[in-house]
């Protein structure tokens, strides 16, 4: 299968899933080769308490933006370990996310993520190893 065409079907995937990443108001900006570039709109149900952008939503959006871009390998893939810095809160009406990878191997990868506000503000950074199934 050319990249075009497996880019093409992972944005597909994302866009039609009916699960978290929906519910999330996820979308994909940018996918190439190890890098995928994704955005979460912002409303009501992806504040905390104090009115900023919860945690958990930052979280999700570093883990799947990560999972997008190690998906381009044209493998199926899992977590197996992530980690988040929160740096600043996040408030506005999206997040952007940016993953690139920082190594491939035969049976894993290792892929970083910058999370920024809608000011290009960079809220929180991640990393996250995923683990090939097939």
């Amino acid at each position: 299968m050319n990249k075009k065409k497996m880019y093409q079907e992972i944005i597909d995937f994302v866009e039609n899933n009916e699960g978290f990443i929906k519910y999330n108001k996820m979308h994909i900006l940018e996918l190439d080769d190890c890098y995928s570039k994704m955005e979460a709109v912002i409303d009501k149900n992806s504040l905390n308490p104090n009115g900023t952008v919860h945690g958990g939503l930052l979280f999700g959006l570093a883990d799947t933006v990560m999972g997008m871009a190690a998906r381009t390998t044209g493998k199926n893939l899992v977590t197996i370990n992530s980690q988040i810095d929160y740096l600043k809160m996040a408030k506005g009406s999206k997040i952007v996310a940016v993953a690139e990878k920082i190594k491939v191997g035969k049976t894993t990868a290792v892929f970083r993520c910058n999370i920024f506000d809608e000011k290009d503000n960079l809220v929180a950074i991640a990393t996250g190893t995923y683990f090939f199934l097939d």
